[in-house]
């Protein structure tokens, strides 16, 4: 086991094998993720979710290949977890306010080209980040399913920020440890030229906002950093300084054997833990359609106006 000799999900694990399931949860050889096997996610009795859930949080993502999940199928599995946040941009496909739709197929037919707005607006998904971490109540978790994959390219990486931080030499960590980095979708975004993703009303309500650079999980105690391409920069240091120390954290923290990288098949599922895990989009053929939908769970929070209604 990976942490401890029986965590959580592997004791619920066994007393559901006891049962009638068939469930089964492989971890990958990185220092986080796991493959769910045997489960049909539009049909989960309580006991069953509990041991999903409570897997989620020992390996921060879960694969789940060949799901096929209808849109409101995918929804209803996500709410399970909390309520869904809405996103940040009309710039995407799609009418239902509680799905983000991640592709490059035109409404009416037709590719997005790469340099588009909504091109730019995709690409910014190619560098390691951790979704809505430039709101206020960042997004707890994030659900991605694949309808459509191109031939070659288009793998999603996964990097984990727990061992990330674990790995820091002590020094490091106690340096970071009361330090709060400034995260800006309009900084991430201008890195880019992908300023045309939003609309002013849009850019108006994401305003910089300030999170730790340690965050402690709520259900596991585990620190982990917390970082990624929306962290502009460490209040209270030199902007240009403290920006190469957060490059210079994300590209050590990015390396086997903390990294998982999945290769999409249609149908598949994946889900993360945003407040643990970082995650980039590999690019695929511009000329391949791409289409992939994701939900997203809302952070916790006694206020978040990212919350849709529950």
């Amino acid at each position: 086991m990976r942490f401890g000799l029986a965590p959580k999900w592997a004791r619920m694990k066994l007393a559901a094998e006891r049962g009638a399931m068939a469930l089964k949860i492989t971890p990958t050889k990185a220092t986080l993720g796991a493959l769910v096997h045997g489960i049909d996610l539009a049909r989960l009795d309580d006991e069953t979710f509990a041991t999903i859930e409570a897997a989620w949080h020992d390996f921060g993502i879960l694969i789940f290949p060949e799901q096929n999940l209808s849109e409101a199928a995918h929804v209803a599995f996500s709410r399970r977890f909390g309520i869904l946040e809405r996103n940040v941009t009309a710039n995407d496909v799609g009418d239902n306010p509680e799905v983000v739709v991640l592709s490059n197929v035109k409404d009416g037919g037709g590719l997005w080209a790469p340099d588009s707005d909504h091109g730019l607006f995709l690409k910014g998904n190619c560098y390691w980040h951790t979704d809505s971490s430039f709101k206020r109540v960042p997004a707890k978790g994030s659900i991605l399913s694949a309808r459509i994959v191109s031939s070659v390219g288009g793998e999603t990486e996964y990097a984990d920020m727990r061992a990330a931080y674990d790995a820091l030499a002590p020094g490091m960590q106690e340096f970071l440890r009361d330090k709060v980095a400034v995260h800006s979708y309009a900084y991430s975004q201008g890195l880019i030229g992908g300023m045309g993703a939003l609309s002013q009303d849009e850019w108006d309500a994401v305003p910089p906002v300030e999170h730790p650079l340690i965050r402690t999980h709520p259900a596991t105690g585990r620190r982990s950093l917390y970082i990624g391409r929306h962290a502009s920069h460490i209040v209270g240091e030199n902007v240009e300084e403290s920006r190469g120390l957060l490059r210079r954290l994300c590209e050590q923290a990015c390396r086997p054997p903390r990294v998982y990288k999945h290769c999409w098949r249609a149908g598949d599922m994946v889900m993360w833990d945003n407040r643990c895990v970082l995650h980039r989009g590999h690019d695929h053929p511009s000329d391949q359609p791409r289409h992939m939908v994701r939900t997203t769970i809302a952070g916790e929070s006694v206020a978040n106006e990212w919350q849709l209604p529950a």
